[in-house]
């Protein structure tokens, strides 16, 4: 694959904003414990929302760590949720009580597909309709019940996975290990994004996607990541240059 790359092929505000096409489906963020994963979603939040469509645009971070991210006003509840919606372009969910992870994120999934169904579109100042488009990122997601190869995640999630895109809502879930992904992501995800991982499970990579992340693996450190496009026919990874930190 050549030597690490500057940004090429990846493109923040097509990953971040939805557009109802398969773009728009499911992404999956793998990465282990201090690899670089929330100063890679920072920066990608950053210079997605540089882009004049982002104003219709709202992210939902979720975390059970109460981790910032951006400054965003943080809530605990989806009443609380959807008025911060209202006036925030991102919104970070701490839940109350980490024991009920799942419940809190079936929550903010139905919220959000709520709100679409309430508000679909907004009017600008020159009186045109723009619709408003949501990406929920579910940090630590190999906590949810059913994230595993071999169990199906909550009727929340599959609703995310699969009838998302068309609604212009997209998911995207962060993982440490290739091991916590359902069978359902096999065919419901449009890009896989990799930092420094385990090895332990990285045949289940080739099983689901087709890949071999092995080789590369010992050069995804300081940051490094690895980006596929899985609607390409034959996907192939592409390496990137470390995340550049936000403020430098």
């Amino acid at each position: 694959m050549g030597s690490i790359m500057s940004n090429s092929n990846f493109n923040a505000p097509s990953w971040l904003i939805p557009d109802g096409s398969q773009k728009g489906l499911s992404s999956i963020l793998v990465a282990r414990t201090g690899s670089g994963k929330t100063e890679w979603l920072k920066r990608m939040l950053f210079d997605g929302y540089k882009v004049p469509e982002s104003k219709y645009h709202r992210t939902v971070f979720i975390t059970p760590k109460y981790e910032n991210i951006l400054n965003a006003p943080a809530v605990a509840d989806p009443r609380s949720l959807q008025k911060a919606l209202q006036k925030n372009s991102i919104v970070a969910y701490h839940p109350l009580d980490p024991e009920y992870y799942d419940e809190d994120v079936n929550s903010v999934i139905e919220t959000n597909f709520n709100l679409k169904d309430e508000i679909p579109a907004v009017k600008d100042d020159k009186g045109v309709y723009h619709e408003i488009s949501y990406h929920i990122i579910i940090d630590d997601s190999q906590i949810l019940d059913g994230f595993d190869s071999r169990r199906s995640p909550s009727p929340s999630v599959k609703k995310l996975t699969i009838a998302g895109r068309s609604k212009k809502i997209k998911g995207t879930f962060v993982v440490h290990r290739f091991g916590a992904l359902p069978r359902i992501m096999n065919g419901n995800v449009g890009d896989l994004i990799v930092m420094n991982v385990s090895s332990i499970d990285l045949d289940i990579t080739k099983r689901l996607f087709g890949i071999d992340f092995e080789p590369i693996m010992p050069e995804l450190v300081d940051y490094r990541w690895v980006y596929t496009d899985l609607l390409q026919n034959t996907p192939m990874p592409t390496k990137y240059a470390p995340v550049k930190l936000i403020g430098q």
